[in-house]
């Protein structure tokens, strides 16, 4: 009888949104309007986390949702434990109406589970049960980063998300370390399929090419 073959998801590199921090600012055009940073961002991702504090503000930073962002950009909600569920999820649902299949994901903050199932509850109560709740975020020690925590997949022994603060200044070896670091902390699938794996990093968005080369070159 032969074993079933185990994959490990690839790892796939991902920015997080910071308008107004030098860091995210710097990656584009000086002349580049801030309803248009999105636009420019996903020519070259195609995946974004939105902290709490730029999806749920009153007057979106990015201006029209339903402009602002584009068909092929793929986003996540960072969702605060101090978030409720049912706030969030109205808010939640008004991107969606904007953003359709756009909004694919939310990390919740670290919580107790009971709240990542409020979360699930909440999002299902106004219509958004395709909308993936990944598990709450578990803090990692990972070599080459200042912070990195870890959201588990639903029903999945491999799949998840991560957010990661890189080291400042990495070199190449640096993040070769860093890829091999998150690479051997992640799970194999045991259905074999593999799959994708976003890392989420704070850092400015050209850094992610970086890490996305390395990945490709180690397989990762």
């Amino acid at each position: 009888m032969t074993q079933a073959a185990t994959t490990s998801p690839r790892l796939q590199a991902a920015g997080v949104a910071a308008p107004g921090e030098d860091w995210w600012e710097g990656f584009f055009p000086e002349d580049l309007p801030q309803d248009w940073q999105l636009e420019y961002y996903t020519h070259h991702y195609s995946r974004l986390l939105l902290p709490a504090a730029v999806w749920t503000a009153p007057d979106p930073v990015f201006g029209d949702w339903s402009e602002a962002v584009p068909a092929r950009l793929r986003l996540t909600l960072e969702w605060p434990q101090v978030l409720a569920p049912e706030a969030g999820a109205r808010q939640a649902a008004a991107l969606a109406a904007a953003v359709g299949e756009g909004l694919r994901a939310v990390a919740p903050g670290p919580m107790a589970p009971e709240q990542v199932t409020a979360i699930r509850a909440a999002l299902g109560g106004v219509g958004l049960e395709r909308v993936v709740v990944y598990g709450a975020g578990e803090p990692r020690s990972v070599a080459r980063a200042v912070t990195a925590s870890f959201h588990a997949a639903p029903g999945t022994a491999g799949g998840g998300a991560w957010q990661v603060l890189p080291e400042d200044g990495l070199d190449a070896p640096g993040w070769r370390e860093l890829v091999e670091a998150l690479a051997r902390a992640q799970a194999p699938d045991p259905a074999g399929g593999g799959g994708e794996i976003p890392v989420f990093l704070r850092v400015r968005p050209e850094r992610l090419s970086d890490f996305r080369t390395i990945a490709t070159l180690l397989g990762a």
